[in-house]
This record gives structure tokens, sequence and C-alpha cells, in this order.
């Protein structure tokens, strides 16, 4: 089966390299993935992490639709409770006024960042964060321009040919109820993948209302992947992104890309290396024979079609390579 293959683009800075760097890179990526085939790329938004080069992903996205001709570009995702509703539907009308059928608004409840990030973002004010469904309804009411809190208040442009896609973020029961209920899209993230995994898309599709937003599920999901000519190739490219996972499930802010040499002196004989390489052996590292086969098993697993390819590494030219041998197996 030909799967729809997109892009979750985490904008990936390496030691030594620098934030202008890892958004120069992910620019020529789009291009790419424009050209090959790819059905869309998001990207990802990150505050105070050395790890990742774009904090605004709704500015990346803005330069890349203007670049490209074809591809769909959106967000995923902006976290929400780090803006106020209303500016977000603001930006999403006029991105998707300029180019029509072509932005995706995604949206998700995480953070974004450690402490001090997030209360930066939020002028030092605590978050609240039972608020987050409620500014959900919110953004999608002054995108269908219904009436809302402000009487007679619109969010410019309005009128729009199109609206544009909603894709809500998450990775457990309660983000695929909420995507289902409000008749939104949902990236489910696999390559943070909990016990729960399955029941979460499954509730997602069985829940889903046909009466709201969307009139059909669109479920996507997001998986690290690394493709090499040999296998130990595959799973020596991944390993810093393996690392960066480990990172943040320790609630650690993730260092920029390392060597995979460096990370092995770290973790070989530490408290951390079976976690590590449990991580790792998530990652669908394999070769250009076998990685259609894998990406197949893993969307049928899902129920879906639809794929989100993640891969952050130290060298460009291997992460730009294993897009390649995706796509090319996919054809």
């Amino acid at each position: 089966m030909k799967l729809k293959l997109g892009i979750l683009d985490q904008s990936p800075a390496i030691e030594g390299g620098s934030a202008l760097q890892a958004l120069n890179n992910s620019i020529d990526l789009a291009v790419f993935a424009d050209k090959a085939g790819f059905h869309r790329v998001v990207y990802s938004e990150h505050h105070g992490v050395e790890a990742y080069g774009s904090s605004s992903p709704e500015i990346l996205s803005a330069v890349v639709l203007s670049k490209t001709l074809r591809i769909k570009v959106g967000t995923g995702g902006i976290m929400m409770k780090n803006y106020s509703a209303y500016k977000i539907a603001e930006w999403a009308k006029m991105l998707e006024s300029l180019y029509p059928g072509r932005f995706i608004l995604g949206l998700g409840k995480a953070p974004g960042g450690l402490k001090d990030a997030v209360s930066a973002l939020n002028n030092h004010r605590p978050v609240i964060l039972a608020s987050q469904e409620t500014k959900l309804e919110e953004i999608i009411r002054y995108i269908k321009e219904e009436k809302g809190i402000y009487e007679g208040l619109i969010a410019q442009p309005t009128n729009l040919i199109h609206l544009p896609e909603i894709l809500w973020l998450g990775s457990g029961v309660q983000s695929a109820t909420e995507a289902a209920q409000h008749g939104l899209g949902y990236s489910y993230a696999d390559f943070m993948r909990n016990d729960h995994a399955t029941e979460s898309t499954e509730t997602y599709l069985s829940k889903f209302d046909r009466n709201q937003y969307s009139p059909a599920p669109s479920l996507q999901v997001a998986v690290a992947v690394s493709v090499a000519e040999d296998l130990k190739s595959a799973q020596h490219n991944a390993y810093g992104m393996a690392y960066q996972f480990l990172q943040a499930r320790h609630i650690q802010s993730p260092e920029a890309l390392l060597p995979a040499e460096t990370i092995e002196q770290r973790i070989l004989g530490s408290e951390d290396e079976e976690e590590f390489f449990k991580i790792l052996g998530h990652i669908i590292a394999d070769t250009p024979g076998n990685i259609s086969a894998r990406l197949g098993e893993k969307a049928a697993e899902y129920h879906t079609d639809e794929l989100l390819i993640l891969c952050n590494m130290y060298k460009e030219t291997d992460r730009l390579n294993t897009y390649k041998r995706v796509i090319t197996a996919n054809q």
C-alpha cells in the first residue's frame, strides 16, 4: 500500500552548529520534499532548548510556503498555553488566505520548554492548564467566524475560501478524545509511545464527530526513522535522536545532537544504558530494501495510511538520505 508520507521537522541543531544552520537545513529539506512527493511538512515549537532551532513554527511555515509550490506546510505544533486564542486564529487565517488549501494549524498542549522558558513566555504569570480545551474552542470560533466572547469582534482576514486544516497533537487517550469530539485531525506521537498507543488512535477513529470542524477523520502517526545501507549504520545514525529522547524523558533540556561516539562513551556502563537501548529499539532503523515494509506495518498497526517521519541526525547528509530513501521506497 502506498502511504501518504509527511515530515515532522524539529529543526535539529548539532554540537558546534547554530540555530540558523538548523533553520536553513529545514528550508532546504522542505524544498526537496515538495519536489520529491512528500504530502506535508510540519514544524515543532521549542523554547530555550539548544537541541532545536525553531521557536516560531508559524514564521518558519510562512517562509517555507513562499518557497514551495505543492506540499502542505504547517505547525506541529503551536503550544497553545503560551499564546492567546485570538492571535493564533489571526495568523492562521492569514496564512490560509495567502496559501489556500496548503496551511496546517497544528496545536498542542505541551509547554514547549522547561519551567523558566514557559514562565518568560507567559509574562511571569502562572499558566492555567485547565483552559486548554476552552482555548481550542475559542480558536475554532474565530476561524469559523462564529459568535464568541466579544460581540462583533472579527479575526482578520475574514471570508476565507477554505478553512485551514486543524491538527490536534497528542500521545494519549484524552487528546485523542478531544480531537474526535471537535472533529479535528489527530497526530499521534508514536516516538513518545506509551502503553495506550493503539487505544488512543482507536478512540479517535471510533468517536470522531463528523458534524464538527471536519467531515472525516484524519489520523497521522509520527514515527522516528533512520535508513542506511546497512542496519548497523542505520542504528548508529539514530544514536543522537535516541539520546535526545532519553533526556526529554528525564525532564532535561535536550542537548544539540552529538556524535554517536560521544553518546557511546556516556551511555555504555551507565545507569541509563538499558533505557537508552530500549528507546533506540523503538526507532524504525532499517535498510532501503526493508523500510517500505516496516512503515507499512506501522501504518497497519494504527489503521491509517498517513505517517509523519521524524529524523534527527548529527550529519545532515545522513538525515537527508533517510528522507530520500523513505520516499523512494514508497513509490
